[in-house]
């Protein structure tokens, strides 16, 4: 019997076989498999995504510093090292260097031998030294380390540094002067500016801008319109968001005017990032403070310490870098997540802009 009984399992399984193997059953298969994958790619990320407690987004400063930019990861400019000097005497690009045509790697910054001479030279941006003192070419220099591929070099100096290797620098911070006379490879005084990114150089004017400059302007239609917090308010709490309040409202109005930023893109990013905040989240106090998850992230290190104002003024510069080089015929708001942005991208998914750019409308349709 026990034979009889696996004969017959196996003339099942190979029944079985054949039907699957049938062109039938087959396509079935096949088209089963194809919608998937399309729930698994395409639909799946939104659900994802709109889930409030789970959707962690990486804000644009976790990509800044993948292309040039002229604002630092958290949204602030970059400071140009010389305060004191706006002239730039010799520009990043191919020159005449003592008899041979070769690239220049950085800037010079200069304006004459007795206004060049000593004057204070500043850290671009935060890092960590690694070299001060000699170097072949420059006489003296320094080099920071600033992260994530991006290095700066500041040569020519006078011996006397304010900076030693290891030191950990801030923004801003002095870190040394300007050299006297020849130093080093040079014709006269100056600091040579040089940026690095993963180890090749770029024009340090795609990072800074000298004394006097100002930051490039919005899309029109991104730019600052005052705020209907009445109607906002009344938007926000059909959708019991914990942002559905007047004080944080101003603050974000504030935000915009003083930033010339739209505070209905703002707001509508918190949509898009947070879901608007619901009341009943179990961290909507924590989260109010930085919907627009700026550092990264609303819930560790400099994300978890800002305050709504605050927040929605770096999420403002963050908008105003992106919006910078957008190609004719593109979506402002596209153009602000597209991975061919040479500034970086405001959040991963491709879907992000879809729904900024519905809360924007919904937005301005009513508050406008």
């Amino acid at each position: 019997m026990e034979v009889v009984k696996k004969a017959k399992d196996l003339k099942k399984m190979f029944a079985l076989i054949s039907a699957l193997s049938s062109p039938g059953i087959g396509l079935v298969l096949i088209l089963f498999g194809i919608v998937a994958l399309i729930v698994l790619f395409v639909f799946l990320p939104f659900m994802i995504f709109t889930d409030a407690d789970s959707y962690k987004p990486q804000a644009a400063g976790e990509y800044a510093w993948m292309a040039p930019a002229q604002l630092d990861v958290d949204g602030t400019a970059y400071v140009w090292p010389v305060p004191t000097i706006s002239r730039v005497s010799s520009p990043f690009a191919l020159r005449d260097l003592f008899g041979t045509t070769r690239m220049h790697k950085g800037i010079d910054i200069a304006n004459g031998a007795a206004n060049t001479e000593l004057q204070p030279v500043y850290a671009m941006a935060e890092g960590t030294v690694t070299l001060a003192g000699a170097a072949s070419g420059y006489g003296q220099a320094i080099i920071i380390n600033h992260g994530n591929g991006l290095v700066t070099t500041y040569g020519h100096l006078s011996a006397q540094m304010h900076v030693s290797v290891g030191d950990r620098v801030s923004k801003g911070q002095l870190i040394g002067q300007i050299g006297q006379g020849i130093v080093g490879r040079s014709t006269g005084s100056h600091l040579h500016f040089q940026v690095e990114l993963n180890g090749a150089a770029v024009d340090p004017l795609n990072y800074v801008f000298a004394p006097g400059s100002e930051l490039p302007s919005l899309p029109s239609e991104l730019g600052y319109q005052p705020l209907n917090i009445d109607y906002v308010l009344q938007f926000l709490n059909k959708r019991k968001s914990a942002l559905a309040d007047r004080s944080l409202l101003q603050m974000i109005d504030d935000a915009g005017r003083t930033k010339n930023v739209s505070p209905y893109l703002l707001i509508a990013i918190t949509g898009q990032e947070q879901s608007f905040v619901p009341r009943n989240n179990n961290h909507a106090s924590e989260i109010i403070r930085n919907p627009w998850n700026v550092f990264g992230c609303w819930c560790k290190g400099k994300g978890a310490r800002l305050t709504t104002g605050e927040s929605a003024q770096i999420a403002a510069n963050t908008i105003i870098k992106l919006s910078q080089d957008l190609p004719a015929g593109r979506d402002p708001i596209q153009w602000l997540s597209a991975k061919d942005n040479p500034r970086g991208y405001y959040a991963e998914h491709n879907g992000w802009w879809i729904g900024v750019s519905k809360y924007f409308k919904l937005l301005l349709r009513g508050g406008g």
